[in-house]
């Protein structure tokens, strides 16, 4: 080997690091490094040879980093993988679906022969039969003395594509340093020299050689394969930009925009942002699609798997505990740990089809997945836990004869509280004629693909790379008014629940998705019309499952209200700046806003503790969208209460006047508060409506 490329090895292990940066070993020796690695099966063990009699200790067993792609072969899927392919150094990427318990393997042994020679033989890690010694190089005998060998620590893993049509997997082999490097459900990046494993030879019958990889480095991907960071551009009206992408998603469906905003709600909720090792809740959110048969649950369910950067899909038909959570299977004397969908979806969307017909006993499975977002494994003396950070939409048809949600989903209430929205989708009502007319133009056109884009529509790579870089998007401290609407209905919800019950888990889906929300809508932070969708949003899912409860609030928008917004249906979406004018003034007058008033109290240092300008405020609330306690006041029969999520209520010693008025001033335009002055009042109003 080249001088220069052996002083650029060395300089890199003199901090006793087997870490090889290939990068330095360009600079350094550019042509002998290419040839190193056109042949790196034979020059590997020369090179570790070398090394071992240079640094006097045991033969090293290199990790290399930093490889050009022109260096090596790459494997897009795994099924790629042939026998031309052995001895060629590959990488490619996938989820460790199993992990063999750690073992120890021989390495080298040395003989010694009869005429006193010494011979050091290689054991590769492929092989299943002991080195042997073979012929001495002096005399020709075969006699020798067996004088052991080094040791080193051997694992297993088994890796599986982490695309939706491919099944294919592959045996990676971890030695020295990798052992234990990754965990089930991690998705990794590996680069090794395939090599072929032949097994005992046994009479009569035949061998089969089973290819491997004997990995050289192994590192974690925080997430999905990254695709290239789209931002949508600016455009005039962005609400009308917002129902492009909503029709977008599943475009053959038609009177789904509710559902298909959900799918991408549930997608956006994740922050990549935040260091996940300081998570004090969870970040994903969970999604529940009720309805008839033919109303296009499935459909929604693919294409959530086409938009999001990992997907794992699975039905619950024949699904057992161990498939969706862990399996301990026997290896030898040990046992090898199995993972199920939802650890193999971690970091992005596990789609359940046919919820329904999952027995009871393996739903319980799903309740620390979904709220803590681990699987704590104690079985067969392995104990340890596993991820599980992933969000799960699920799809089932109705129970019949139902009435409520639980009624007609059949799940329990602590299971149903874990879902942020649960959504039921009927095949009576709704718009038929446009259903049919978007059907038959489908059909016209024999050249176009149910999964086409229309004019108008984004295209699927431009809104999967959106997805992505939105998700990575760091979201600024959220506006105040939009904290203090969310309060406010989450107070009116649990004032008005009889036979539903409210948890603070209802308020924590309510920020997941103002969120995402806010992402999807390109904002730098949480706005009150980000809140006033969700809660719009909240109040169709709740109307689609139990339209009689007194949880529908909505019941009044005004004059000049459009028709998809009065209807509280599956197509009832925000379409343009006009309908969110309507419906900002309906939120706003159902929570009782509109009989506050303008004043704005002053602290003991006479400086203004909100207003409708907060840029210009000295002090400024905190939010919960950052976990920490704000005080909002309110008035009530001519008393201020304040009121915080984290402690109980107090009176205050001083009557300081409502200035809520001037923060949604800052917020609403002028237009809309025209309409809430224009709105009747709650005593003119049935006693049904009030």
């Amino acid at each position: 080997m080249a001088n220069g490329f052996m002083r650029a090895v060395l300089e890199q292990l003199q901090n006793g690091n087997l870490i090889v940066d290939v990068s330095q070993l360009l600079e350094a020796a550019p042509e002998a490094t290419v040839n190193f690695f056109q042949d790196f099966d034979a020059n590997i063990s020369r090179l570790e040879s070398i090394l071992a009699q240079q640094l006097g200790r045991s033969r090293p067993r290199l990790r290399f980093r930093h490889i050009p792609s022109f260096l090596l072969h790459a494997v897009h899927h795994m099924k790629e993988l042939r026998h031309d392919l052995v001895g060629c150094f590959l990488t490619f990427s996938g989820l460790v679906a199993s992990m063999s318990s750690v073992k120890v393997a021989e390495f080298t042994r040395s003989f010694e022969c009869s005429c006193g020679a010494r011979k050091v033989v290689e054991a590769p890690v492929a092989e299943v039969r002991p080195p042997e010694a073979g012929c001495c190089g002096g005399c020709g005998g075969d006699s020798f003395k067996d004088l052991g060998g080094a040791m080193i620590d051997y694992q297993e893993i088994r890796l599986q594509d982490t695309g939706l049509q491919n099944c294919s997997h592959a045996q990676v082999v971890l030695c020295g340093e990798l052992v234990s490097s990754c965990v089930p459900g991690d998705l990794v990046v590996v680069c090794g020299v395939l090599r072929a494993r032949w097994p005992n030879w046994a009479p009569k019958k035949r061998l089969m050689v089973q290819l491997i990889l004997d990995a050289r480095d192994l590192h974690q991907l925080h997430e999905a394969p990254r695709r290239s960071l789209v931002a949508m551009p600016p455009a005039a009206d962005p609400w009308q930009q917002r129902r492009q992408m909503v029709t977008s998603v599943a475009a053959h469906l038609h009177g789904l925009e509710v559902p298909k905003l959900a799918v991408l709600l549930v997608l956006l909720a994740d922050d990549l942002t935040a260091p996940r090792q300081e998570e004090s809740s969870r970040q994903h959110s969970h999604l529940l699609l009720l309805g008839d048969p033919g109303t296009g649950k499935s459909q929604l369910l693919q294409a959530a798997g086409q938009l999001a950067p990992h997907c794992v899909m699975t039905s619950a038909s024949g699904t057992t505990r161990s498939g969706l959570t862990f399996s301990c299977v026997r290896d030898g004397a040990g046992w090898n740990l199995e993972v199920g969908a939802l650890s193999m979806a971690d970091g992005g969307v596990c789609c359940i089809d046919e919820f329904r017909h999952l027995p009871k006993e393996e739903k319980t499975a799903l309740y620390e997945a979904m709220e803590q977002q681990s699987i704590s494994v104690a079985k067969s003396g392995v104990a340890c836990q596993l991820r599980a950070r992933c969000s799960i939409i699920a799809a089932q048809s109705f129970v019949p004869n139902g009435q409520s949600l639980k009624e007609l989903s059949g799940l329990a209430d602590p299971l149903l509280s874990r879902f942020d929205l649960a959504l039921a989708l009927r095949s009576q009502g709704g718009n038929d004629e446009d259903v049919i007319a978007s059907i038959l133009n489908q059909c016209a056109n024999s050249t176009n693909d149910f999964g086409c884009q229309s004019p108008g529509q984004v295209e699927l790579d431009q809104l999967k790379g959106f997805i992505v870089a939105a998700k990575q998007s760091t979201l600024a401290e959220s506006a105040y008014d939009a904290s203090l609407l969310l309060e406010a209905y989450y107070r009116k919800l649990r004032r008005g629940s009889l036979g539903a019950v409210f948890s603070p888990r209802v308020l924590e889906s309510l920020i997941r998705l103002s969120r995402a929300h806010a992402r999807l809508m390109q904002h730098g932070s949480v706005q009150l019309e980000d809140a006033i969708a969700v809660i719009f949003l909240h109040q169709v899912a709740w109307k689609s499952h139990s339209p009689e409860t007194e949880q529908v609030l909505l019941s009044h928008f005004g004059p000049g209200c459009p028709e998809q917004i009065q209807r509280l249906d599956m197509s009832s979406d925000i379409t343009c700046r006009k309908d969110y004018e309507v419906v900002e003034g309906a939120v706003l007058w159902c929570l009782g806003f509109q009989d506050l008033k303008s004043e704005e109290p002053k602290d003991t240092g006479g400086r203004l503790k909100g207003g409708g300008d907060r840029g210009h405020s000295e002090e400024k609330p905190s939010s919960i969208f950052e976990g920490r306690a704000f005080v909002p006041q309110i008035r009530r029969k001519g008393k201020i209460k304040e009121r915080s999520l984290f402690s109980p209520p107090e009176r205050c010693a001083t009557d300081q006047g409502s200035w809520l008025n001037a923060q949604l001033a800052a917020c609403c335009s002028s237009r809309v508060l025209s309409q809430m002055e224009e709105m009747p009042q709650k005593s003119e109003l049935p006693k049904k409506q009030q």
